[in-house]
């Protein structure tokens, strides 16, 4: 897979990411890490362990808010470079754009629910 320029700004936004990746129909992994930045066309990201270029990944983002309520958003991309020293930092590019998790949004609108009706 070839590498292409960055096409688009970059954010430095530093979180907490969750990137799960398949290792064939039967075994997927979930590897913990820290987003450096963020971008329309991908991020940065240091992990735990290395994640091969080529490899496709499923990307969770954990955005604290300004209330300290956690707001995750999922991508979709491949793994475009790998630098493993002195930590193990990826570039991965998406595909698509991201999308926020469904039940992620339906706890926050019981949670407002709740409280509308705790307020009545």
């Amino acid at each position: 897979m070839a590498t292409r320029m960055r096409e688009a700004k970059r954010f430095a936004i530093r979180c907490p990411v969750t990137v799960h990746l398949s290792n064939g129909p039967n075994h997927k992994v979930k590897v913990q890490g820290v987003l450096y930045d963020i971008g329309v066309d991908g991020a940065l990201l240091v992990l735990e362990q290395p994640v091969p270029p080529g490899t496709k990944v499923s990307l969770f983002v954990h955005f604290r808010g300004p209330e300290k309520q956690v707001t995750t958003i999922h991508f979709e991309g491949f793994v475009e470079r790998l630098h493993e020293e002195p930590r193990f930092e990826i570039a991965v590019s998406f595909q698509g754009t991201g999308r926020f998790l469904q039940k992620r949004l339906s706890d926050l609108h019981a949670k407002k629910a709740a409280s509308t009706d705790e307020a009545s």
